[in-house]
């Protein structure tokens, strides 16, 4: 019988050394957008890569704890996660990347800490013009998915940029993030706002619905779901929370800008593109602004747009199907979900890459934005802010419509991670 050849046994100050770059390479995933369960794995695999006998790890809503074993030596540390910079899937890819150069032995202690220092400094794929072009087309492509004009596409488009370019110029000042939400939100309804005012398009308000998408947090929402799943209860119901926070701040700073613009009439006539064609057009491109947003690689971004392309194009066949139950919003969303979850982890195995720099972006486009701004309608309303104000059956509509986002998010979580639960067998490691 071969015997497993024992792993070297380090010195306490090797040992504290490798704690501290299992700590980091934590943080820097839940910094920057990855579940709870992609960040335990990796930093389990850098730390057994490097030498440790085995790592338990903890992760927390706002801190990452490791205990490291190698031989008899012990070491126990947490880290407090500050989150700043937004999501960033290049950080995310690269250290994923790390972990298993890692793991195969290709790199030693003092390599993973030069790489660390490294993806840490690195600069966004993308110029900030570029973003600011990109986020506003994806907000006004939304637009189209919802029935709206070239008026209210070209409304949207310059809403949604002045936003987005109010939002980086707070988050460079480092702002928290609820006055960067509600801030922006702000501007960008206050600039959509025109489009009702001087009555551009058949259906203007369309605008004040698409412009504020670029603050939808469908990352935190969709990890929620994701680390329920997994088991990390405490993390996934901390993320929901955030969500909600970020949309409760959606809600304010519109309401600020329908309080100064004086608009009362709020609700649209939401429709579908005429063709199939059309509703993956328009999706796709909604990814690829949602892509370059998270900052996704160049080379994985075009997977981004399929993902969006496909998915959505596989629930728009749904809902105009007619086929029964199959035809509800709800299933639509879950198969459309399940649709991106097999192409994204297709695409992960052939680029090497995680799954989650396409699913993320791909399903950005079914987020139930319509119901989540019918809550949020309803919620002002029943406030007086705008309409009649006062009336029971505001609060009903908005409850239902909370509902039916949840549900929507629901079946678009369960269903990208699917593929996951149903073919991936990972071994605990805690």
């Amino acid at each position: 019988m071969t015997e497993t050849p024992l792993k070297q046994q380090f010195s306490p100050e090797a040992l504290r050394d490798i704690v501290d770059l299992a700590l980091w390479t934590g943080q820097l995933l839940l910094q920057h957008g990855a579940n709870a369960s992609r960040t335990e794995e990796t930093v389990h695999h850098l730390g057994t890569g490097l030498g440790c006998d085995w790592l338990d790890v903890l992760i927390s809503p706002d801190a990452v704890v490791i205990t490291t074993t190698s031989h008899e030596e012990f070491r126990t540390k947490a880290r407090r996660v500050v989150r700043f910079g937004g999501v960033d899937m290049a950080v995310v890819a690269a250290v994923s990347d790390l972990s298993y150069q890692v793991s195969a032995g290709e790199l030693d202690r003092f390599e993973t800490r030069a790489r660390l220092e490294e993806i840490g400094k690195r600069p966004l794929n993308y110029p900030r013009p570029l973003l600011i072009l990109l986020v506003g087309l994806a907000c006004a492509a939304f637009s189209k998915l919802f029935g709206g004009d070239w008026p209210v596409f070209a409304a949207t488009w310059l809403a949604a940029s002045g936003g987005m370019a109010v939002r980086l110029w707070l988050r460079q000042r480092n702002f928290n993030f609820v006055p960067q939400v509600v801030i922006t939100a702000f501007v960008a309804g206050l600039l959509a706002s025109f489009a009702t005012l001087l009555n551009w398009g058949s259906q203007p308000q369309i605008a004040l619905v698409a412009s504020v998408l670029l603050l939808v947090p469908g990352v935190p929402l969709v990890n929620a779901f994701h680390d329920l799943l997994s088991s990390h209860d405490i993390t996934g119901l901390a993320r929901g929370v955030h969500g909600g926070m970020i949309s409760l701040g959606i809600a304010v700073g519109l309401s600020l800008a329908l309080a100064v613009t004086g608009i009362q009439s709020l609700w649209p006539t939401f429709a579908t593109p005429p063709t199939l064609a059309e509703d993956a057009l328009w999706a796709g491109i909604a990814a690829l602004g949602f892509g370059v947003l998270f900052n996704v690689p160049r080379r994985a971004l075009w997977g981004a747009v399929l993902c969006g392309a496909v998915g959505h194009g596989v629930r728009y066949g749904l809902l105009a199907s007619g086929w029964g139950s199959l035809s509800t919003v709800e299933v639509a969303s879950f198969v459309g979900g399940t649709a991106v979850g097999f192409l994204g982890l297709l695409l992960a195995r052939r680029l090497h890459t995680p799954r989650i720099l396409f699913t993320v972006p791909g399903i950005i486009p079914m987020i139930p934005g319509t119901f989540a701004f019918g809550t949020m309608l309803g919620v002002l309303q029943a406030a007086g802010i705008v309409g009649a104000g006062g009336s029971d059956p505001f609060l009903l509509q908005a409850g239902l419509n909370a509902v039916k986002t949840g549900l929507v998010l629901g079946a678009l979580a369960i269903g990208t991670v699917l593929p996951t639960l149903l073919f991936e067998r990972q071994r605990p490691v805690v």
